[in-house]
């Protein structure tokens, strides 16, 4: 390892802590690597919608966030086990080292392909399916915002121009063909990163910058590399990481690149590249020099200004350098304009509907109206008020549970200045889960269920082997469209069930396996060698709750010697019960289960000696037993 570059010193500290231990190695589909830092609220609802794209797994990779971040992805991985892991690293040790521990955990748990993304919603998860696709033709793979489809959502002029002039400086200064060298939104399969991970460890870009040499060095080696199109969404909730310094090593490392033949291995060992052409170098300068002064505007407009006015160091409000409107001025539609951004566009029945909106009268009242593709309302719902800066950096409105399936439009106008703002997104059925507390359970016993995926408030019924079969319970989903509750199985034969639970609005069932125990009783006598006129009692257990067993001497049927009641759990507890008559030999009790009809046959033997010492004359099979013997044992009752 080169001890030169520092951060790769770091690197063994950054696999210190996973939520999981290390599982023998197999071949896996597809794993994506988030980078967070302090990225809780995006994370709750980034990684669930990643995981309903396809096969992909997920692994997040915090750099000991101070709003929580790392709980959070805990709390996932617990949720999803086997799909959703941790590393939790020491402090902010910059994005390269972040992807670096992620590839080098891809590698040893033996993903075949690996995709790296923003945490914050900028890159929709909708796309990873296609970047997958793409993978099956080439090696590496970019969501790309600079080739014909892509684009960004609510970035400012000075930001496009900030982006496309970085990646045009890059292209030129490096002679690459690709669009778009700043794009996070990568795949890659397990190959390229085989090939690549010695030259990946000793690279010396660690931020943003990162990108750029990567997509360089995938190129130097030969490798496929397709653009597909994506469209680049701004953050709703948190603050971007690009600062001064982030943008002055990208624009270093892109001439150390081009400086040095191959990626960054060593320095003294690298030969020179050729020559650029005389225009190619005059458009990089170019390139350059408008970029330097868009970072200059866009990172620190506040400095600049002050500094030109000749004011004192202390940096101005944002609010203060608004210039005033003046006719012509390219500033005045946009205050007119009104923006909305969704966080997320493939939706289910329970999962809200998060945006946020830009652009209105401050403290003016918001009308939501969702519409269908034609501009017909569908659903009204509940209006919002703009704060004092005229938006809503984030707000909630559950979905109607009787829209359809299918494509809308969330419509946002004010209601004052009238100003609209819009945005599509895409409405899903999902198939219900129910899992139970237990598969396995004795009839006239109850078992627990927890489910998801329903309709919001709908009415939840379970029924036996069909969705039309006997109905064993009823309960209410709640207004995320989860259900809870708990059903008394009745009283039936052995053998495997299936349970449906099925939604009366969606009529979507979700069907779970239930086995149905048998009863297989046991009984006990206290004595087993009783003497004619003797008391006996038993005690046994595995009969219904509740039931009336009958025990029968020497027949399985007629009239009872003894009826006996079981408690809650199937148990009986008969103690000196009843009385033996004068018998000899050996002897059969058969306890006969009312409902149940299990029956368990037990023999006993009268003692030799107990027959001689009966005195002549006595009674034979004579049933004894009176009211007032029993009556310490409701449970038992004498014939």
């Amino acid at each position: 390892m080169n001890q030169s570059n520092h951060h790769q010193a770091e690197l063994p500290s950054v696999l210190i802590k996973a939520t999981s231990k290390p599982k023998e190695k197999a071949q896996r589909e597809n794993l994506v690597i988030l980078p967070t830092y302090n990225e809780a609220i995006n994370l709750q609802l980034l990684v669930p919608s990643i995981l309903r794209r396809g096969p992909f797994d997920v692994l997040i990779v915090d750099d000991n966030s101070l709003d929580g971040t790392g709980e959070v992805a805990e709390s996932l991985a617990k949720r999803f086990p086997g799909r959703v892991d941790v590393l939790h690293r020491p402090g902010k040790l910059g994005l390269g080292t972040a992807y670096l521990a992620g590839f080098h955990y891809a590698l040893a748990m033996g993903y075949q392909r690996v995709f790296t993304m923003d945490a914050d919603f900028s890159h929709e998860p909708s796309y990873l399916p296609t970047l997958r696709e793409a993978l099956d033709d080439a090696d590496v793979v970019l969501g790309s915002r600079y080739v014909p489809g892509g684009g960004t959502m609510r970035w400012s002029l000075r930001r496009r121009l900030l982006s496309r002039g970085g990646s045009t400086y890059a292209r030129l200064m490096l002679d690459l063909p690709i669009h778009d060298l700043t794009s996070g939104f990568k795949g890659f399969r397990r190959q390229v990163l085989e090939t690549l991970i010695p030259e990946l460890d000793t690279m010396l870009s660690n931020g943003y910058a990162f990108q750029i040499e990567m997509t360089y060095l995938c190129s130097s080696h030969g490798l496929r590399i397709v653009e597909v199109p994506i469209i680049f969404e701004e953050r709703l909730v948190g603050k971007s990481k690009i600062n001064w310094h982030i943008i002055a090593e990208a624009l270093w490392i892109v001439w150390v690149l081009r400086l040095n033949k191959g990626s960054v291995r060593s320095l003294r060992n690298a030969h020179p590249r050729p020559r650029l052409p005389l225009g190619r170098t005059m458009a990089a300068i170019i390139a350059l020099v408008s970029l330097i002064v868009l970072v200059m505007v866009n990172v620190a407009p506040g400095r600049l200004s002050h500094l030109a006015r000749g004011e004192s160091k202390q940096p101005a409000a944002l609010s203060h350098l608004r210039p005033s409107p003046t006719v012509g001025s390219r500033s005045l539609p946009s205050k007119h304009s009104a923006f909305l951004q969704l966080q997320g566009t493939d939706l289910t029945f329970n999962v809200p509907l998060r945006f946020a909106v830009s652009g209105f009268l401050p403290g003016e009242g918001l009308k939501v109206t969702i519409q269908n593709q034609k501009g017909r309302p569908e659903a009204q719902l509940d209006p919002t008020i703009a704060d004092k800066a005229g938006k809503i950096s984030s707000t909630v409105e559950a979905i109607p549970a009787d829209l359809a399936p299918g494509t809308y439009v969330l419509l946002v106008e004010g209601m004052k200045s009238h100003r609209r703002a819009q945005a599509n997104f895409q409405m899903h059925w999902i198939p219900p889960t129910v899992l139970l507390d237990t598969y396995s359970v004795k009839p006239e016993h109850g078992f627990g269920f927890s489910g998801s995926g329903f309709m919001p408030n709908e009415v939840v019924e379970v029924h036996l082997n069909s969705p039309t079969g006997d109905r064993l319970a009823t309960t209410s989903a709640n207004a995320m469209g989860n259900v809870k509750g708990h059903v008394m199985v009745p009283l039936l034969p052995e053998g495997n069930y299936s349970l449906f639970f099925v939604g009366r609005q969606s009529q979507t069932p979700a069907s779970v396996g239930l086995n149905i125990q048998g009863f297989h009783p046991w009984v006990v006598l206290d004595t087993y060698a009783p003497s004619p006129h003797a008391r006996m009692g038993f005690h046994g257990e595995d009969f219904a709750s509740n039931e009336e067993v009958s025990v029968y001497l020497n027949q399985q049927t007629g009239e009872p010697i003894v009826r006996i009641q079981t408690d809650a759990s199937g148990r009986i507890v008969a103690p000196a019960a009843w009385e033996v008559p004068k018998l000899s030999g050996e002897n059969t009790l058969s306890f006969v289960g009312q409902k149940s009809g299990v029956m368990v046959i037990t023999s006993f033997t009268i003692a030799p000696k107990a027959m001689e010492s009966t005195p002549p004359g006595s009674s034979v099979l004579q049933p004894t037993g009176t009211a007032g013997e029993t009556q310490d044992d409701p449970t038992v009752h004498a014939i």
